[in-house]
């Protein structure tokens, strides 16, 4: 293996490791307390009708996709950090959605009692989409070119 390989592989675990984990403790916070999880949601102002929903659903999925990023089968950690990365670019539409529109908010990002949304925030939300996206390309299949014999020289 090479070294660029190798730092590619040391990179993709610790971003693994870091969002999933991050996933998986934000899903556990929020489950403590759906009904001002849902609160949080609906103030928001985005799609207050579906709150209670979200709150409901929401921890889990997040939960699934931090333990599929660290030990679901290799099969399953691309799926799952494309998941990440909507859950990260549908959390940084609602996060600017309420800095744009100066709504003074708890972003509700780790269960009850989180800090008011601010461009802070938003600068979060923005390395996690980064991160995700980075986890996406390193993670990526490998082509290998066929009917040219590795390690030949061509010509």
């Amino acid at each position: 293996m090479s070294m660029t390989a190798r730092v590619g592989a040391i990179v993709t675990g610790l971003l693994r490791a870091g969002l999933g984990g991050l996933l998986a403790i934000a899903g556990l916070l929020k489950l403590r307390e759906p009904s001002v999880f849902a609160t949080e949601i609906a103030n928001y102002q985005l799609l207050p009708g579906i709150a209670p929903y979200l709150a409901a659903t929401l921890p889990t999925t997040e939960i699934l996709l931090g333990v599929g990023l660290v030990i679901f089968p290799t099969r399953w950690r691309r799926p799952a950090a494309a998941g990440a990365l909507v859950f990260f670019l549908t959390f940084l539409i609602a996060v600017s959605s309420a800095v744009l529109r100066h709504i003074n908010i708890s972003c509700g990002c780790f269960g009850a009692g989180g800090e008011a949304v601010s461009p802070l925030t938003l600068g979060r939300n923005l390395s996690l989409v980064a991160s995700a996206a980075l986890l996406l390309y390193l993670d990526r299949p490998r082509i290998i070119p066929v009917g040219r014999p590795v390690g030949r020289p061509v010509g």
